[in-house]
């Protein structure tokens, strides 16, 4: 990648932390909500990013595919970088699954505990723990979901077939001509 492009990336994280500082200390639904959308560009352009490092090995990779030509390891490497990189490398990182599960089930037993007990004043704490709950879940479903998703990669590259290998075709070349995705 050119050094401007690198200046650039360097730059966007750089005010990356500025505003994670900026919402940690006001603490504000709508600094969080800012800091949100302002988290979701940086991973857009971080993305953007990825594929314009790529994207000269990701065409000699669709030229193969589309060849017939047996796929090697740098085939491999740039299909995984497409299409599961991110998956991969957020489920070796993620250290608090066994925390949420747990979270998750202390959550749900005060729950119960609770629900033999309401009454007019109570109600409203059995709901702030269900709101808690409501929360928790995503966290845990997303990185089940993320895994599952680099499971069903790993099958389908071990049964390229011509369908298979004009859909990873397809699949990597709209992943270089639309930076959204």
């Amino acid at each position: 990648m050119p050094a401007a492009g690198t200046d650039q990336l360097t730059d966007a994280i750089q005010h990356l932390k500025e505003a994670t500082d900026d919402a940690i200390n006001n603490q504000h639904a709508d600094e969080f909500e800012a800091f949100e959308k302002y988290l979701n560009e940086v991973d857009a352009y971080v993305r953007e990013t990825q594929q314009a490092m790529w994207a000269g090995q990701a065409r000699q990779t669709i030229r193969r595919i589309e060849g017939g030509e047996p796929l090697g390891p740098e085939d491999n490497e740039i299909l995984r970088t497409f299409l599961i990189s991110d998956a991969e490398h957020y489920v070796a990182m993620e250290n608090n699954y066994n925390d949420w599960m747990r979270e998750l089930k202390r959550l749900v037993d005060d729950i119960c505990k609770r629900a033999n007990t309401v009454d007019q004043h109570s109600i409203g704490e059995l709901r702030g723990v269900l709101k808690d709950a409501v929360r928790l879940v995503p966290d845990i479903r997303n990185f089940l979901g993320e895994k599952k998703r680099i499971q069903k990669f790993n099958e389908a590259m071990g049964a390229l077939d011509p369908a298979s290998r004009k859909t990873l075709a397809k699949l990597l070349r709209n992943q270089l001509s639309n930076p959204t995705r």
